[in-house]
């Protein structure tokens, strides 16, 4: 029964296009690691391909250790004479550029650089590391905690009143929690990988609404539901197969995707740096995790939230038997955040708990959403991937339920 209801979801043209739809975007999401990755050569020009990736790999290898003092210094003496070179100054573009390609192995150093020593918490100025002469480790770690401090308790900013007391204390908490020095080595790889994951499990969300919004629905759209239920396993085993048919397709979908543009990535750009934490890119996060786990949850999260959309569009569908009202759910699941958003600060906060908040999760990983629970100050991440998995197996029952009852009538 269950490859029966998969034949019907897959089987029309309908449904062929759909997936056809998803292995395109997973091919061109590939497609653009190739393209958008760059290398600025000895001439000026930039470079793409195996050839420009192994050039990157290299030039950051050569700065790989712990973020000390030493390393950090070596980084702006470094930056220094590449700005008194001819090159560095000249006014054409192609010299600035031949200036800006010797700069690139230690680029993501000199961004952490322009956070730690920036005039507040939000600002950023790509010219910062540029005026300085020596840097002293332990500003550039105390920096991260002062300048939060600082904008978590600026009564004219816009952190004072968001956060409670409880989770000013918890976010300072975890900032002091990371260790350092931080430790830098090439990890493009998991970097580019991971900036993008969620632009899969959005929009495959959406494709995967299309596919599962006719699972309940079709018999009575082609005007054999009586035929359907009066068959043997139409009365006593099509809900249950429906519904695992619709968890099925999510979860073979959904992986597959999600491992093969992962592999893709790391293969092409090599699995290096998965044990780096993400403060060398998330310098302000106050999850201490490494890439590998940052990948973990992020696949985890993305699951659940896709999981979560197929489950509510088959219940809509099984209760409504409407196919058309079951396709919008997760159209409504990701706009409707940006649509209601900027209205007040408690709408904000809820809407941050919605389940783009699972879409988006390593993105949020440089955020500060935040749950108090019994008093307790928690990761929204945290509470909202046990609750949305709850209100799964929640739903599985209750589309059967539904479905069933439709067999009665």
């Amino acid at each position: 029964m269950i490859r029966y209801e998969l034949k019907k979801i897959l089987g029309p043209t309908g449904g062929k296009v759909a997936l056809g739809l998803y292995a395109a975007m997973v091919i061109l999401m590939c497609c653009l690691t190739v393209f958008t990755m760059k290398w600025v050569n000895e001439q000026g020009e930039h470079e793409i391909g195996p050839g420009a990736m192994k050039k990157m790999r290299d030039a950051q290898n050569q700065w790989e250790g712990d973020l000390d003092q030493e390393l950090l210094t070596e980084v702006i003496r470094e930056n220094q004479r590449i700005e008194a070179t001819p090159q560095a100054n000249s006014e054409d573009v192609t010299q600035s550029n031949i200036a800006f390609g010797w700069k690139q192995g230690f680029a993501p150093i000199r961004h952490l650089i322009n956070d730690a020593y920036a005039d507040s918490f939000r600002d950023y100025d790509y010219y910062t590391a540029d005026g300085l002469t020596e840097i002293d480790e332990d500003t550039f770690y105390e920096n991260r905690i002062r300048l939060l401090e600082q904008w978590l308790y600026d009564e004219t900013g816009s952190a004072y009143g968001r956060f409670s007391e409880a989770e000013k204390q918890y976010i300072l908490q975890k900032y002091g929690e990371m260790k350092t020095p931080l430790y830098f080595d090439y990890h493009e790889g998991w970097y580019q990988m991971l900036e993008y994951a969620g632009v899969i499990s959005a929009y495959g969300m959406l494709i995967l609404g299309f596919l599962l919004a006719g699972i309940f629905t079709n018999e009575s759209k082609w005007k054999a539901d009586g035929v359907y239920f009066a068959s043997r396993y139409g009365r006593s085993k099509a809900a249950s197969a429906k519904v695992k048919a619709g968890v099925l397709l999510v979860t073979v979908v959904y992986w597959s995707a999600m491992l093969i543009y992962s592999l893709f990535h790391l293969c092409y750009m090599g699995f290096e740096g998965g044990t780096c934490m993400i403060q060398i890119r998330f310098f302000r996060s106050m999850y201490n995790l490494n890439f590998i786990q940052a990948w973990a949850v992020t696949m985890v999260c993305g699951y659940i939230g896709n999981l979560f959309a197929g489950l509510l569009v088959m219940f809509v569908c099984a209760r409504s038997n409407s196919a058309s009202f079951g396709v919008t759910v997760p159209i409504i699941l990701l706009f409707l955040p940006s649509v209601l958003g900027g209205q007040a600060d408690w709408l904000d906060r809820l809407l941050d708990l919605s389940p783009i908040l699972l879409l988006e999760a390593y993105q949020r990983l440089a955020s500060f959403d935040l749950v108090t629970v019994f008093g307790k100050v928690l990761p929204a991440l945290a509470v909202c991937a046990p609750v949305y998995l709850a209100v799964c197996l929640a739903l599985i029952p209750g589309t059967y339920q539904g479905f069933r009852r439709k067999q009665t009538r």
